[in-house]
């Protein structure tokens, strides 16, 4: 098992490392040293925590075998190559950047390790073959990414206009679809061709049940995994993703989901706002549009696009959205929104 753990052929920032060697050089970087630790020790899994983006994080154990078989899967479908320059600037507490590190030490590849800000990389001096962003970093990276030939965006969706930034971008944009369970990405969609549909990787069977997504990782000891999200299949092997089932809001009966509004105003809003709900006597809760900070003028000129039961009947303004991971906490942000 331990030569499975690290490639003779890791390199970080162009030095080789054995696993004592890495462990040594990364002693002050408390994150990346404690997953490391784990990683090296004698266990065959670790623990890690979810995002808590619907929820209170748990703590789940991975199977070390199966981080390396989802390392496998995605060199092969994005080709990477023993040597291949790859960054990370997520952080190691969550399953995306622990992959990063993962990747490179059981891959062969030349790992450099950027700062984990909103805005983690610029004047780039080399050629890199892969990096993953949150939106927000993407957003705030593309005059920089002309030198990195693949790029990852996930963790929370990606909204129309950064879509349409990076339409035909010289770099390759994929958004992913994943989660800590399947240990990251099991489909994804090329945003830099505008494709609509997810497409899963190969090896991997897709269904759904109750209208949401559930998944057979075919390359993983788990047998299955049933999500929250509603999806529309378009064939055996691609979908649509349409929203979470656990944020609808039912008004009067009437079940809508909040991401689909969204995708809607956010064509005509450029300013940040959540689709959220209040209690009403009468219909149990009534859509509400929540704006960050300031109500701009206008904005109901954008309500000509929704149905008639998608209006928000509500129009409110908080001075922060609260987050988990980067990701809008809705269960939190409908509580606040209801004790105003």
């Amino acid at each position: 098992m331990k030569n499975k753990l690290i490639h003779k052929d890791f390199k970080l920032q162009g030095i080789p490392y054995t696993s004592h060697g890495i462990m040594k050089y990364l002693k002050e970087k408390k994150d990346y040293h404690n997953f490391l630790k784990s990683w090296f020790d004698h266990k065959d899994y670790i623990l890690t925590k979810t995002s808590g983006s619907t929820g209170k994080p748990k703590e789940i154990k991975l199977k070390k075998l199966d981080l390396i078989e989802s390392s496998k899967l995605t060199a092969r479908y994005f080709d990477l190559k023993v040597g291949d320059k790859v960054i990370n600037c997520l952080p190691i507490k969550y399953i995306a950047g622990k992959m990063m590190l993962v990747r490179s030490i059981v891959l062969g590849l030349d790992l450099y390790i950027f700062p984990v800000t909103s805005s983690p990389i610029s004047d780039l001096k080399n050629n890199y073959e892969l990096i993953a962003f949150t939106p927000i970093q993407l957003e705030n990276s593309i005059p920089f990414i002309e030198k990195i030939k693949k790029v990852l965006v996930g963790g929370s969706p990606v909204q129309e206009t950064l879509k349409e930034k990076i339409l035909n971008s010289k770099s390759t944009v994929y958004e992913t679809y994943g989660m800590t369970e399947t240990i990251t990405h099991i489909a994804v969609k090329n945003l830099s061709m505008g494709e609509k549909e997810f497409t899963s990787l190969p090896g991997i069977e897709i269904g759904k049940r109750d209208n949401c997504l559930f998944i057979k990782p075919n390359h993983l000891s788990i047998k299955m995994v049933q999500t929250n999200d509603v999806v529309e299949l378009t064939n055996e092997n691609k979908f649509l993703l349409i929203g979470r089932k656990d944020f609808i809001i039912n008004s009067g009966g009437v079940k809508l989901n909040p991401e689909s509004i969204e995708k809607k105003l956010a064509k005509y809003i450029s300013v940040d706002f959540v689709i959220s709900s209040i209690d009403n006597s009468k219909f149990g809760e009534v859509v509400t549009l929540v704006f960050k900070k300031n109500i701009p003028d206008n904005y109901n000129k954008a309500f000509t696009h929704l149905s008639k039961y998608e209006i928000p009947k509500e129009v409110l303004v908080i001075d922060n959205f609260p987050e988990n991971n980067g990701k809008i906490n809705r269960a939190k942000l409908r509580s606040i929104i209801n004790k105003s």
